[in-house]
């Protein structure tokens, strides 16, 4: 029985993580403190939800912290929704989604949905709140016992037992069945006091205290959490007890810890280890496999509390003046190696890399040559470590810049000759012997260098294959002479598109015993049979419509697939009965940066391309993709072309970079498989903040917006401490969109002028490119206000149809009216004056035509109707004579007419054409210009609309006779 106990109680000690033990080491600590917003540096006490938020209490106010950002909530004494005091000595869950603070000889309710104190409780004295999950809270205080009654929302004070109490915060805990155990001092005995409800009314609730024999001797410290206490008693000797299976272990007597450390803050089980806080001198582990020998952890903290997550297995310390302490797994994929770690002047990127068979990492530079790193897995040692130059070789340690860049692109291990190829920039080929351990410059028959080579392809014993930038493709014969080999012949290829030749070439692809395929700069991918020599140049942009011709990686996986990374996006190629299939992949399918400067493959099947921004894992099946940058280890933020390499011997993949490089195993670790829920954390509505909670429906679950168009930002996360960084996010608001956002860390949800109805917005997250997502669906109703709504829009046609009725009739009475005073008018006066409106029309005819500049007998004005016309004819012309687009067309598009219309009732009262008739208006127009003015020609001519100098000049001189500038000239002084 009792080796079954310890069975139990060690498999809930390793619960949360199983660890090997070789990576017992991989543990940092990280500290949260001002940089990320928190409050103050000294921290009493920390807890974490149900939710998974984690809350500091410090001496400046209570921190929320989900991961990502940190809310502040501190006193105001102006409000009566606030902490009754900033210093916060305890936090523990309460009912109904509320925390229990403590603040000195206070209470706080404090809800977390509203962010607000919603009760407060004072009492004399010091008291210290212990709940479980549930909320079922019992306040203990130096000589007295409460517990929170939910039905009455009172603390309720219950009659002690006879004992003497402990420290409150250290002699009793509350279990997950709300029971609450008590260990009084200087005794031996457990109390275990229970209620039949937490929510009943007092009369109906029931006390049971049942008193048992605990321990042989008095106990002076407990720690309990999760389902685990921990105690020392008095004799100085360290238990274990588990509170389900009731079992109970001897770790070993820690007297002299105690007399070297001093007191404890706290105890608590890590993984299967035991981690004591100490107050002023930090942690100390305890480790089981070395029967719970003491090793430090951190000496250099002062510990006000610790806490462990139920969930993730991170230890909590909050501290005195360091703010809140992690100590959890680091959670890294790569492992890198800085150039400036290894000399301050090694700055140059590295372009290319290459391992040996001797465990040795050889790294090509742009400018500082050549470097080697042996059995760098192991370690890397500088005393060993070396650079080289195409003449001489510095340890890396004192390395000085070589007084010429030394370039190097591309290293190739020869597979018939003891060492490698080298390809430089304007150096052109170089060897590297390994019996020697020098660099041979190979230069053709020629004696001109091939420069700039990207891409070295041993075909045989002796031929080589050379892609440059400059000079595209090269074909040498070779062979062994001495320590270095030396070409006896050389051939160039010329590719051609469009009538250009193509030279820039960096990459080439093997294809069996007869296909090379060629990446070119700028021109797409070329493929030629080495035998016949005939190719086929294949642009990508026409596949696609997009500039994908820039090639910067190749790469073929195990399935024959051929992968290209441009300038714009990942291009795949797959060959079906004797035809290229294209696929592509940019930023719009989800990829955070499209410039793809490597590609190399796992073990898993996935694809991890270097980019601009960090290095990407692509899940060739759903095209899924996540980025590293700057997280989860990876400390090479922008890569570089060509610098590339799957080593042969590890299978590890190895990446280059502007700053250094880094290393990922083949088999690359997932991410932790803990995907809590996404929780909702702010709500801005119109840009401003709103209180989250106030705009939840009755039901809880539906937010109700108000406005006809309302503009929203909801703001979530999820709360993981150890691999936040690599959560990526999308979102839905089906009712509007009809696709998800690509995924990106971005935790906010913005969206404008949405028309009121309802709508449901879906929120997913991701850790890595897998199919499984974990989504929070949130019902959202944008709500009209009551005068934007259908009864008010019924209200409104009503009243809409009394107003017109109500016209409707009073219109009716007065052309009734008016119908009988025009009768009588008829009836009793004298006909109105044929004479007196024939002489009104003939004086508005008068003026018109003298407007116009034309006779007045060209113009026929019998009637009113008539006369109203021209007169605004008339005023359309002069409003706009300085338009040269004034026309008929315009005319009669002003005056609401058809051009035809327009110039059927035009024919009627005048004799010339509406054209002549615009002509006319800008001579005459000119003409007073003139004459009134000191206004150059050519800005008159400007004036009344005409462009052409010539057109005004023969116009001008056949209706006045004479130039304008004799028109001016002979009439200005008259």
């Amino acid at each position: 029985m009792k080796m079954r106990s310890l069975l139990i109680l060690l498999a809930l000690l390793y619960s949360f993580t199983s660890l090997a033990e070789k990576e017992r080491n991989s543990y940092s600590f990280k500290k949260i403190d001002h940089a990320q917003g928190l409050s103050s540096s000294a921290v009493i006490s920390i807890f974490q939800d149900n939710t998974g938020i984690m809350w500091i209490g410090t001496y400046d106010g209570i921190n929320c912290y989900d991961g990502k950002e940190i809310e502040t909530f501190r006193s105001d004494f102006s409000a009566k929704k606030t902490l009754s005091n900033n210093i916060i000595h305890a936090i523990q869950q309460a009912d109904s989604n509320c925390l229990w603070i403590s603040c000195n000889h206070n209470i706080n309710r404090f809800s977390i949905p509203s962010k607000q104190v919603v009760a407060n409780y004072e009492f004399p004295g010091f008291y210290t709140p212990h709940s479980n999950k549930s909320g079922d809270t019992w306040l203990i205080g130096t000589n007295s016992i409460r517990y929170y009654n939910t039905y009455h929302h009172n603390f309720i004070q219950i009659e002690k037992p006879d004992i003497e109490m402990g420290d409150p915060n250290n002699h009793a805990f509350v279990t997950e069945n709300g029971e609450l155990w008590l260990f009084p001092k200087h005794s031996t005995e457990l109390y275990k006091l229970s209620l039949n409800s937490f929510g009943l009314d007092t009369l109906n609730t029931r006390l049971t205290i049942v008193t048992s024999h605990f321990h042989s001797k008095p106990l002076e410290t407990i720690s309990y959490q999760n389902g685990i206490l921990c105690f020392v008693d008095m004799d100085k000797d360290l238990y274990i007890y588990d509170i389900v299976g009731k079992s109970k272990i001897y770790t070993r007597n820690i007297a002299a810890l105690l007399e070297k450390y001093g007191p404890i803050q706290g105890i608590i089980p890590f993984y299967d280890d035991i981690i004591i806080g100490f107050k002023t001198n930090g942690l100390i582990l305890l480790r089981a496999s070395q029967k719970y020998e003491e090793s430090i952890l951190n000496r250099n903290i002062c510990i006000f509390s610790i806490y462990k997550d139920p969930h993730q297995g991170i230890f909590w310390i909050g501290s005195d003046g360091q703010g809140a302490i992690m100590y959890a797994q680091d959670h890294s994929i790569a492992t890198n190696i800085k150039l400036n770690s290894l000399s301050p002047n090694l700055t140059r990127q590295v372009r290319s890399l290459m391992t040996d068979k001797n465990g040795g990492l050889w790294c090509g530079t742009k400018g500082d040559g050549l470097l080697y790193i042996p059995d760098f897995q192991k370690g890397i040692d500088i005393s060993k470590t070396k650079v080289y130059s195409p003449h001489n070789a510095q340890n890396v340690a004192s390395y000085s810049k070589w007084d010429k860049d030394f370039e190097i692109f591309t290293l190739q291990q020869s597979r018939y000759l003891n060492g490698f190829w080298v390809g430089t920039g304007d150096t052109g080929l170089y060897y590297y012997s390994n019996a020697d351990k020098k660099l041979h410059a190979i230069l053709p028959p020629s004696g001109n260098p091939i420069v700039h080579i990207h891409k070295i392809y041993e075909e045989n014993d002796s031929t080589l294959w050379l892609s440059s930038s400059e000079t595209g493709i090269h074909k040498v014969r070779f062979k062994q002479a001495n320590s270095s080999p030396t070409i006896q012949k050389e051939k160039k290829f010329h590719f051609y598109r469009e009538q250009h030749e193509i030279n820039s070439l960096c990459s080439m692809i093997p294809q069996g015993d007869s296909i090379l395929w060629f990446a070119s700069r700028n021109n797409g991918l070329i493929k030629m049979n080495k035998q016949t020599e005939e190719y086929q140049v294949i642009s990508l942009k026409e596949m696609f419509h997009k500039s994908v011709d820039d090639i910067l990686s190749t790469y073929v996986d195990k399935n024959g697939k051929i992968y290209l990374g441009t300038t714009a996006g990942l291009v795949s190629l797959t060959q079906e009965n004797g035809k290229l299939k294209p696929h592509y992949v940019g930023l719009a399918e989800g990829l955070l940066n499209d410039m793809i400067h490597g590609i190399l493959e796992d073990d898993n099947g996935f694809l991890w391309l270097s980019t601009n921004k960090g290095i990407i894992k692509y899940n060739p099946q759903n095209d899924s993709s996540h980025t590293y940058y700057y997280s989860s280890g990876v400390q090479i933020g922008e890569f570089s072309d060509d610098a590339y390499y799957q080593c042969p011997y590890t299978q590890k993949l190895i990446f280059g970079g502007t700053d250094g490089l880094l290393y990922l195993d083949k088999d690359v670790i997932t991410p932790s498989g803990y995907y809590p829920d996404i929780i909702l954390r702010k709500l801005k509505i119109e840009s401003k903040e709103a209180n989250l909670s106030h705009y939840y429906a009755p039901d809880g679950k539906t937010l109700r917006i108000p406005g006809s168009k309302a503009s929203f930002t909801l703001t979530f996360a999820v709360p993981d401490y150890l691999t936040g960084s690599e959560i990526e996010y999308s979102y839905k608001l089906e009712g509007k969109d009809t696709d998800w956002t690509n995924f990106s860390p971005n935790n906010e949800a913005i969206y404008s002028d949405i028309i009121a109805g309802k709508y449901t917005l879906k929120i997913r997250y991701k850790k890595d490119v897998t199919d499984s997502y974990k989504t929070l669906t949130i019902p959202i109703s944008i709500v009209s206000p009551w005068y934007q709504s259908i009864p008010a829009y019924l209200i409104y046609t009503l009243l809409l149809i009394g107003v017109g009725a109500t016209i409707f009739y009073l219109l009716s009475k007065y052309s009734q009216l008016k119908n009988k005073v025009k009768q009588l008018s008829i009836n009793n006066s004298e006909s109105i004056s044929c004479e007196s409106s024939c002489q009104y029309i003939k004086q508005i005819r008068e003026t018109v035509t003298l407007k116009l500049g034309i006779p007045s007998d060209q113009m026929k004005c019998t009637t009113t109707d008539q006369i109203n016309f021209i007169w605004k004819v008339t005023h359309i012309i002069e409003q706009n004579l300085n338009k040269e687009d004034l026309s008929t067309t315009f005319i009669a598009d002003q005056m609401a007419m058809s051009p035809r219309q327009f110039y059927r009732r035009f024919k009627e009262i005048s004799e010339i054409s509406p054209s002549d008739l615009i002509k006319n208006c800008r001579i005459e127009k000119a003409a007073g210009l003139l004459l009134t003015t000191d206004t150059s020609i050519q800005d008159i001519i400007a004036d009344v609309g005409i462009s052409s100098r010539a057109y005004f000049y023969k116009e001008f001189t056949r209706k006045f006779e004479m130039t304008p500038k004799d028109y001016r000239e002979t009439n200005k002084n008259k």
